[in-house]
């Protein structure tokens, strides 16, 4: 059990590290050695669980989404007409705003990365797309709606992380409010779009 958490522990400080380094220069000038040293491990350690920096981004990309998740989606979908629930998620998303504000540097550089093999972009949106997946309450017999839910999976998942990449980096005089009001206009919409049987 001590090495289990020892190498979450571990894991964890690295993807600080990363997003603590990212703050400060661009992902191409981040080396392993940088990284270790932030960290507080040594380069031998870092390679017991990346094996390379590219795997660490990776991770750190999932990490991000968990962040997301665990600030603003724990909420029951089925309970979002009820007021109090409604003003719960508006501060915890009026939370998460804060904390993007807080690592807005690294964010916008996080948004911009691109490799011969993935872009930060993507990993974000892939990785709200898998999460929305496999927390989906929407159950339904009709193939047509599960297509529709599909669709609207990716969608909101694109259109979200570009309204936060938009705010970080034209939009930050938007209040968190008026921010919240664009990504539930984009969430209900679809959602209810696709609900509603006499809509296409």
């Amino acid at each position: 059990m001590r090495k289990l958490a020892n190498s979450i522990s571990t894991i964890e400080k690295l993807n600080r590290a990363f997003l603590s380094a990212l703050r400060e220069k661009e992902y191409c000038d981040v080396t392993i050695t940088e990284l270790s040293e932030r960290a507080e491990i040594n380069r031998t350690t870092f390679y017991l669980f990346y094996g390379s920096k590219d795997e660490l981004f990776r991770d750190l990309c999932s990490a991000l989404v968990d962040q997301w998740f665990q600030r603003f989606f724990d909420l029951n979908i089925t309970r979002w007409n009820h007021i109090e629930n409604v003003e719960a998620e508006k501060e915890l998303f009026r939370q998460l705003l804060g904390w993007i504000r807080q690592w807005a540097s690294a964010l916008k550089r996080v948004f911009h990365v691109r490799t011969d093999t993935f872009d930060g972009f993507t990993l974000l949106t892939a990785g709200i797309e898998q999460k929305m997946k496999a927390q989906s309450v929407f159950r339904t017999d009709d193939e047509m709606k599960r297509m529709r839910y599909a669709l609207f999976i990716k969608i909101y998942s694109v259109g979200l992380i570009s309204i936060l990449k938009w705010w970080l980096e034209e939009g930050e005089d938007f209040e968190e409010n008026a921010v919240h009001t664009m990504i539930e206009r984009l969430r209900f919409k679809g959602y209810y779009s696709i609900l509603d049987n006499e809509q296409d």
